[in-house]
């Protein structure tokens, strides 16, 4: 699903020329074509809810992801990734579409021989997937929007690396509204639902372009807490609130180094990565589940694990896994 647009012609910030509604419902369509099964524009920067993000890192609950600090001034506004920038297209894929993709010809990836691994990471790496199709829609945009005569950039896309909020974001496009468990949830529309299951990524443009009308208002949670009473380990404190010094997908895909013990005794087959949040919300309960593999990880030696994650979201992680704990 991707969103329409008002009736009203903006004027473009900035140049002599406006931006026909035309013009940005081709990139919208463009975006469609290739596969972003969700996509929206928004032109509320700096990020909303900042000052939550602000909380979350005075009370420590990033912790040992310094980046997060280091990054904090950028990640104020988008102009630190591409000055000039006026609107953001969020776009959102579902995993079921990125990991059903095949490797080569007729071969699903290896990864989904493993047992133990998050779901999202069941197939191919879907930065690779989007940045692809990124690439594709960068050139329509130039098409679009021909270069300036100083040859300043123009758009920049993100997937999962840069410093911005990218949840915040994707919910003033209207892709999702913020769930109990943190993650972005997009409610049965139009035929498209995709609930908390799927990658976001972004696309900065120095154009202005007309933002998606605000979605009806939609309250995923209400009064459920199953998040929250299902999280091994108590990560989810509070509702919307997630202290990743807790969680287990901290602990096996960032941590470098033993874990815990209490961490090590809640963790159960749970290899790399932690899906209970996930799983046990309603809203992902009639979508499509890629299944785990059988084969033990903790059965391979080194090399060979790192033949079943390459060419994975994993890949990199291959020569920092530790072993489960007992």
């Amino acid at each position: 699903m991707c969103h329409g647009e008002s009736n009203n012609m903006p004027e473009q910030q900035g140049t002599s020329r406006p931006v026909s509604l035309t013009v940005t419902e081709q990139l919208l369509s463009t975006a469609k074509e290739l596969g972003f099964e969700l996509c929206g524009i928004t032109n509320d920067l700096p990020p909303p809810y900042f000052d939550a993000f602000e909380r979350w890192l005075q009370a420590g609950m990033h912790g040992e992801m310094t980046h997060f600090v280091r990054n904090f001034e950028a990640r104020k506004h988008p102009e630190a990734l591409l000055p000039g920038v006026r609107s953001i297209l969020m776009l959102g894929v579902s995993y079921a579409t990125v990991l059903n993709s095949e490797c080569r010809p007729g071969q699903p990836h290896p990864i989904r021989q493993l047992s133990g691994i998050v779901e999202y990471a069941r197939g191919v790496d879907y930065h690779h997937w989007i940045r692809t199709r990124l690439e594709k829609l960068t050139e329509k945009h130039q098409e679009l929007f021909p270069k300036s005569p100083t040859g300043a950039r123009r758009s920049r896309v993100t997937v999962d690396t840069a410093p911005i909020l990218e949840k915040q974001y994707a919910a003033a496009a209207g892709l999702g509204t913020v769930g109990k468990n943190t993650l972005l949830i997009h409610p049965p529309q139009d035929g498209q639902h995709c609930g908390s299951k799927f990658f976001i990524a972004s696309f900065l443009s120095t154009e202005q372009l007309e933002p998606t009308p605000p979605p009806e208002p939609f309250e995923p949670c209400g009064e459920c807490r199953r998040c929250l009473d299902a999280c091994p380990t108590g990560a989810l404190c509070e509702p919307f609130v997630l202290d990743s010094r807790r969680c287990l997908s901290y602990w096996t895909l960032i941590h470098r180094g033993e874990l815990p013990k209490d961490i090590s005794a809640k963790r159960g087959n749970r290899f790399l990565g932690c899906d209970t949040c996930q799983s046990v919300c309603p809203h992902n309960r009639l979508l499509p589940v890629v299944p785990p593999g059988s084969l033990d990880p903790t059965s391979l030696n080194s090399d060979e694990l790192r033949q079943y994650l390459a060419g994975s979201p994993l890949e990199k992680w291959a020569q920092h896994i530790q072993e489960p704990q007992t």
